[in-house]
């Protein structure tokens, strides 16, 4: 059984996990940008695959799609989830909308991923419920990810195609002439090679899914919400220079209270 397979009958699993324990589920609409990140259905299946099994365990809540739609007219992210929201009725509007794109001025292409909120149509309530006053139970939250990142770059000089087989100007921490490495069939710094090894390249999509989906419903305040940041220490009731990447990772490089946020967030 390839990769991809395995990932879909985890994903079936998974689904079936969340709905043996009762705890009802964030659904997700995936909007794929084909301007500019092409993604299959059944990349995007593998990928909340992941993402829904990471969210179960943290909050006991999984990810289920519950549409899935390609987009060519080349507009931004508000008006994707917009045109999208307009054309559903109310009751079948989803929690979350993952847009697969480079995003806004090519944000998701410099940061790999970023979060945003959309408010709802008239009469739309999220059942989960954000902390922050503005957003409350009246916003779609959304998460911009770049399905065809180039995960720490070599030989590619700032295009997306490759150049060079050695690093070009600031890649690979600006050793230029560096040789280049081989991964997932892409060029990358060979310093890359121990973080990315045992990974795929949906693992590394999937990944920031659950962060950005966090987001929301962190009070901290934008990259404050981030694991290892002094606001986070200072919440968690931890010393100003903690960091444990074990328990980093395992928090989705969120701080642990916005996942305890999320988890308490639902009021039907």
């Amino acid at each position: 059984m390839d990769l991809l397979n395995r990932l879909l009958c985890g994903f079936v699993i998974c689904l079936s996990l969340a709905a043996c324990s009762n705890a009802p589920t964030f659904e997700v609409a995936v909007i794929v940008d084909t301007t500019t990140d092409p993604v299959s259905r059944a990349q995007a299946e593998a990928v909340l695959a992941i993402s829904n099994e990471k969210l179960i365990e943290l909050t006991g809540f999984g990810l289920k799609m519950v549409d899935f739609i390609e987009e060519d007219r080349g507009v931004s992210m508000e008006d994707l989830v917009t045109t999208y929201m307009g054309d559903r009725p109310l009751n079948d509007l989803p929690n979350g909308i993952l847009i697969f794109s480079t995003g806004d001025e090519d944000r998701a292409r410099i940061n790999r991923a970023y979060a945003q909120q959309v408010p709802g149509p008239e009469g739309y309530r999220n059942p989960f419920v954000s902390p922050i006053p503005h957003l409350g139970d009246s916003h779609v939250y959304i998460a911009v990810v770049q399905f065809n990142h180039l995960f720490a770059a070599c030989g590619y000089g700032g295009t997306d195609s490759i150049q060079s087989p050695v690093s070009i100007g600031d890649e690979c921490r600006g050793e230029e002439g560096t040789a280049c490495a081989s991964w997932e069939g892409m060029q990358v710094c060979q310093v890359a090679l121990p973080f990315l090894e045992g990974r795929t390249r949906v693992d590394m999509v999937a990944e920031p899914v659950v962060h950005e989906f966090l987001h929301p419903f962190g009070l901290l305040g934008g990259p404050d919400n981030h694991y290892g940041t002094e606001a986070c220490n200072l919440a968690m009731g931890w010393p100003a220079d903690h960091f444990d990447e074990e328990e980093a990772i395992s928090n989705a490089m969120i701080c642990p209270n916005v996942v305890e946020n999320f988890a308490n967030s639902y009021n039907p």
